[in-house]
């Protein structure tokens, strides 16, 4: 029987969070055994402080939402999340970097970005349902040569989020040579199952509760 919750990364990126509301996810997580607590930079600080000896990874965003944030200024704030406790880093891509074809631009960034990140989990958002097949493809095969860790589909904030035909396309061409984070729109634990069979290694999803309890 497939254990859910350690596949499940949970969420909480909307407006208005407080300290209060960062506590109550963080201790669910450790209530569900969720392995990954993804919140904004800003709280990172502090959901660092509540973990003592608690088994939850801190993942943050970088770039968020829209990717256009400067190559300079995401590095800084790989640097700065990493200072205040972040283990792992999901970081939106410059899509206009990819409708440029700008192909080389975008390997140098990959690979100072894997550095700026050594001995951290890092996951590149790439939001496809604003992408090809084949800019997909593409940027794939650089996220491998460049070592990253996850390739993710979506932020959540824009388009359609998850498809399960862009997780088996990954998972067919690209199988383990680079893990999986289907996120965008995953309510439901039917959605979760459907997109483990369809490869993913894990799961974004703000409604964890929901989806474990059901």
């Amino acid at each position: 029987m497939i254990e859910l919750n350690r596949y499940i990364e949970h969420t909480v990126l909307k407006q208005g969070i407080t300290e209060s509301l960062i506590r109550d996810n963080f201790e669910l997580c450790t209530g569900y055994g969720l392995p990954v607590f993804v919140i904004p930079p800003a709280m990172v600080k502090f959901a660092s402080s509540l973990r003592f000896d608690k088994a939850v990874s801190i993942c943050t965003v970088i770039g968020f939402p829209l990717g256009y944030n400067t190559h300079k200024t995401k590095m800084y704030e790989i640097s700065d999340a990493i200072e205040k406790g972040a283990d792992h880093i999901d970081l939106v891509i410059n899509n206009s970097i990819i409708k440029d074809a700008a192909w080389d631009r975008f390997d140098a960034e990959m690979a100072e970005y894997r550095k700026a990140c050594s001995g951290k989990i890092l996951k590149i958002i790439v939001e496809t349902s604003i992408i090809t097949r084949n800019e997909l493809d593409r940027i794939a095969q650089t996220l491998v040569n460049n070592g990253i860790d996850y390739i993710k589909t979506s932020t959540g904030m824009v388009g359609d989020g998850a498809k399960l035909d862009d997780i088996k396309f990954l998972k067919e061409y690209y199988g383990n040579k680079i893990k999986i984070k289907a996120s965008g729109g995953i309510k439901t634990k039917e959605q979760v199952l459907e997109f483990i069979e369809a490869g993913a290694d894990k799961i974004g999803t703000s409604s964890a509760k929901q989806i474990l309890e059901n």
